[in-house]
């Protein structure tokens, strides 16, 4: 009985917490917003969709729990903050439809999120994460047209390999957590495949800077060191917590590029 009211009142501090932060967002918090800043915070949503289940699953193996619960309560302010922005700047009917989609699914999503961590909720926190991740990238997508850039496409490409590098953290916290399945390991799969193609198109994107291609070659050498992780895998063995780190990296490393790419940075 405590148990259950302890939990129960967990969730509402954490709701109350960060709709409070929200509400304390002013009008001035807001600077108003360019197409490449919009294009970078809309890809950075697909992104949080799947920090908000990696760190949720991490937090549920009790791995690094005090950091991993702050990354998962941040994340969710983060999506708030950024799809209230989104929804303001939107420049077009189409973009304004699909984003009210996002928010419809994104209060569903949110609630599922600030539950106690259990294996059952988060294999379908995982599932849902597929679907919200779905209708951002379609924002994404729409804003990237209107756009109608090199420089658009070059900044989806790049803000798209920091969901890749959340997304491959969550589905290989699944499998450590065992609520993996053959449809997640071939998700894991693509997913690599995914990032690995991309990084060889930003490598030789025309619009790259001296500074850009350095930092995406420290990604790579990165990127090389966590492949070697996540061949574990496949015998059975895993390391969350290293694989917590190296994924960290990379999105950091990633979210400085999107942002030198939209002039952000």
């Amino acid at each position: 009985m405590l148990k259950t009211i302890s939990k129960s009142t967990s969730k509402v501090v954490r709701a109350f917490a960060l709709l409070l932060g929200m509400c304390l967002i002013t009008e001035q918090a807001f600077a108003e917003l360019n197409i490449d800043e919009a294009l970078n915070k809309a890809g950075r949503q697909r992104m949080l969709s799947q920090r908000i289940v990696k760190s949720y699953l991490m937090v549920g193996q009790d791995i690094h729990v005090a950091k991993t619960q702050k990354q998962l309560d941040a994340a969710i302010g983060l999506f708030e903050e950024q799809l209230l922005e989104l929804e303001d700047f939107s420049p077009t009917e189409k973009i304004t439809v699909e984003l009210e989609e996002v928010r419809e699914y994104w209060n569903e999503f949110r609630n599922l999120a600030l539950t106690i961590p259990e294996r059952d909720t988060g294999f379908e926190l995982m599932k849902k994460s597929d679907e919200l991740l779905a209708k951002c990238e379609r924002v994404v997508k729409s804003l990237e047209n209107f756009a109608n850039t090199e420089k658009g496409r070059i900044i989806n490409i790049s803000g798209r390999q920091r969901m890749l590098s959340q997304r491959i953290g969550m589905l290989y916290a699944a499998h450590s957590w065992g609520i993996g399945n053959q449809n997640t390991k071939q998700a894991f799969q693509v997913a690599l495949k995914e990032f690995d193609d991309a990084l060889i198109v930003l490598t030789a994107s025309n619009v790259n800077t001296t500074d850009i291609s350095y930092a995406l070659e420290r990604v790579e050498n990165q990127w090389k060191f966590s492949r070697s992780g996540f061949d574990m895998m496949a015998d059975g063995h895993y390391v969350p917590f290293v694989i917590q780190i190296t994924t960290e990296s990379i999105l950091k490393k990633m979210d400085r590029i999107t942002g030198m790419y939209s002039g952000s940075v």
